[in-house]
């Protein structure tokens, strides 16, 4: 019998969601029942491919993919960041996938895994929420299997990458984080504050390139391709810190603060507008608000360590 925490992935992979995908395959603390995919790093079906690749290229369990939602509800899309590659994942030349994906809608999979789970689920949400908040209008009443949502997204006071006002998740499609972060759920929000803290430098990247592990390899790999790409000595771990809290949640410190999803038109589209006044009774909010913990702040170090174990890599850090 395990102590392990089942958790549902949801992903756009991205190579920030590959490093993600390696952390929670790797750790002995998650048991990772399935990974829906949605568009959003890459088309839908780059995505999928991807994660396929990533599982395989790890030798990791079979594990149901289950492709999503290929847009947003309302808008086309963004297109594709560079920033990724060609590939979505870094370039890494990795061999096409042997597994399949699942044959059944991303939605249909949630659906079903949640409806069918002994206890409440915990759902580890990285890329935009279209397929979470398709699964909530299309059936509201598994939100009694939820037991958290954690949600890669929004930015708390840093600014936007995609716009000044907003984080790319968010705003590829804010009528579904709308929906998500206003549906009633125990959400803990990792918002692009603490998502720039945890970093790798470039040498640290080349050390774990050479580690015994797949995953360590492919994580320095994604690592390198993104200090080559921004010109940094240093590469974020993204996506995979929140699966770093959801691990080790002692890591973070988290406020509960009122949220609110700009959904008009213009520069504040997809912005989360947190109300951090130390007073607010008696002051009017305008527009729909709804209580989540944000994670504000993370011990760097912690989840540097915490990433680098769980790769068997120990030896790559510097300190």
């Amino acid at each position: 019998m395990t102590n392990a925490l089942p958790v549902l992935l949801d992903v756009d992979t991205g190579g920030d969601d590959a490093l993600a995908l390696l952390l929670a395959t790797a750790s002995p603390a998650l048991d990772v029942r399935g990974i829906t995919c949605v568009a959003g790093n890459c088309a839908l079906e780059q995505v999928v491919s991807n994660t396929l690749t990533l599982l395989d290229a790890i030798g990791a369990p079979p594990v149901p993919v289950a492709a999503g939602m290929d847009r947003p509800i309302l808008e086309p899309g963004l297109p594709a960041p560079p920033l990724h590659g060609r590939d979505g994942m870094g370039d890494l030349g990795l061999p096409a996938p042997r597994r399949s994906e699942a044959g059944v809608h991303a939605v249909e999979f949630l659906r079903r895994t949640l409806a069918d789970s002994a206890g409440p689920m915990t759902l580890i949400c990285l890329a935009p929420l279209t397929n979470i908040a398709m699964l909530l209008r299309l059936y509201p009443r598994i939100e009694d299997k939820i037991e958290r949502l954690y949600v890669m997204g929004g930015t708390f006071a840093a600014p936007g990458n995609t716009t000044p006002a907003a984080e790319f998740n968010v705003r590829y499609d804010p009528e579904a984080a709308a929906i998500v972060l206003h549906s009633g759920l125990p959400v803990t929000l990792y918002p692009l504050d603490p998502f720039v803290q945890v970093r790798f430098t470039v040498e640290e990247a080349r050390k774990l390139t050479q580690a015994k592990g797949a995953g360590a390899r492919i994580a320095g790999g994604i690592a390198l391709h993104y200090c080559r790409f921004f010109g940094m000595e240093f590469s974020l771990i993204g996506d995979a810190g929140t699966v770093a809290t959801v691990i080790d949640p002692a890591g973070a410190a988290s406020e509960r603060r009122p949220v609110h999803v700009a959904l008009s038109s213009g520069a504040t589209r997809g912005a989360t507008v947190f109300d951090r006044r130390i007073l607010t009774d008696g002051f009017a909010r305008e527009g729909e608000w709804t209580d989540v913990d944000v994670v504000s702040k993370v011990d760097a170090t912690r989840y540097r360590k915490l990433m680098a174990a769980a790769l068997g890599a120990t030896e790559a850090l510097d300190d």
